[in-house]
């Protein structure tokens, strides 16, 4: 069963997958719909990608070990303050992936703590 380390890299990995995704959405993309090569709601589509995603890896975190959450929870929050010193990480993502974090831990205890 993967343990702490594979957890923390898919924690880190999600942290840089997202500040990808914003360069993409705040440099690239506007770029683009100026040019005509790219509809305008685009942005709105990634921005629904993005949340399902968050969605899915907390609904995937009822399979995760306690070593493999822990591991998630630490490479998220060692990766963020890193990150946030760029223009693309700021508030509004801190609590995402709190909030991300404090669901996919509750839903692992609430689980474990239940005969399911």
């Amino acid at each position: 069963m993967p343990g702490i380390e594979h957890g923390y890299d898919r924690g880190i990995s999600m942290v840089v997958g997202a500040l990808v995704v914003a360069v993409f959405i705040g440099e690239v993309v506007p770029r683009l719909v100026e040019a005509g090569l790219l509809p305008r709601g685009l942005f709105s589509g990634i921005i629904v990608v993005s949340i399902v995603s968050i969605v899915m890896t907390v609904d995937a975190s009822r399979y995760w070990s306690f070593g493999y959450l822990a591991g998630f929870v630490i490479g998220v929050f060692l990766a963020l303050p890193m990150l946030s010193q760029t223009d693309f990480i700021g508030l509004t993502d801190w609590i995402i992936y709190a909030g991300a974090a404090l669901g996919a831990v509750v839903l692992r205890i609430k689980i474990h703590s239940s005969s399911f």
